[in-house]
């Protein structure tokens, strides 16, 4: 009976040590926390924890995850966090922390609750990744993605008073909204008396791009400039009936660039 009971708590204490010996190989950090316990301290971190956050076992334990948050950690994702553990839900979250050293990373989060029957009590154990790469690659693509877009709507003065907007490619909602900030913008500091929008070289376009025309409309009439439109195709002019009715604008359409300065002038 002795040795049973021996062989089992050996058999107990290799079996842990070899879960302890394989999360510290996993490639992410983890933690488990003890809500029993007043401020819901960290009782176990692995290798990979420590590896990404540069501190210790002997300097965490026994502390807050929050120690890792810095004064522009969002508190939105701090709120998600909050509110999933209070309510025992998977919480999954990107959220800006700190290392010891002071340098930010971008963690993806994920924390689980977990109740030990044995024990009778629940804990809560969070997966940490660091996502910092992804993150710059996104924020470098989508700088990059503004650029493509402010660049694809050049305004080009032409002479005094007069500017023309070339559109080129296709219109979506997104571009649109662009191009009204950017014309907001010029004709602030250009006080043009027309902007000229060129659409021969548009070739797709959705329905809002009919009510986009009405609000540049509407914009530039409040600024005082008069917006011309060019290069209208016949099927555009088709498809405009059910959006908006232009004939209330009193836009000045022509065929080309060209007409357009001819009659202006």
């Amino acid at each position: 009976m002795d040795h049973h009971y021996t062989f089992s708590k050996l058999e107990e204490i290799q079996q842990n040590e070899f879960i302890k010996a394989a999360i510290d190989r996993v490639g992410a950090g983890v933690v488990i926390t003890d809500p029993e316990q007043e401020d819901n301290p960290m009782i176990y971190c692995n290798q990979g924890f420590k590896d990404l956050t540069g501190y210790e076992s002997e300097e965490i334990l026994g502390r807050n995850c929050r120690f890792l948050q810095g004064d522009d950690t969002t508190q939105v994702a701090v709120e998600k966090i909050r509110k999933g553990m209070a309510q025992d839900e998977t919480v999954t979250v990107e959220i800006k922390n700190y290392k010891k050293d002071g340098s930010p990373f971008w963690n993806e989060l994920q924390i689980f609750s977990v109740f030990i029957e044995q024990m009778g009590q629940k804990y809560f154990v969070g997966v940490q990744k660091d996502v910092t790469k992804r993150r710059e690659q996104e924020e470098l693509i989508g700088h990059y993605l503004s650029e493509v877009k402010r660049l694809s709507t050049p305004i080009v003065p032409l002479e005094e008073g007069i500017s023309v907007l070339p559109l080129v490619g296709t219109l979506d909602d997104e571009r649109l909204q662009q191009m009204l900030e950017s014309v907001s913008h010029h004709v602030k500091e250009s006080k043009d008396d027309f902007l000229i929008m060129d659409m021969s070289a548009v070739h797709s376009y959705n329905e809002g791009v009919h009510m986009g025309i009405y609000q540049m409309n509407q914009l530039l009439d409040l600024m005082g400039t008069t917006l011309v439109i060019t290069g209208i195709k016949p099927s555009f002019a088709i498809q405009s009936t059910p959006y908006a009715d232009f004939s209330d604008l009193s836009l000045l359409t022509y065929a080309s660039v060209k007409q357009a300065l001819y009659s202006i002038r």
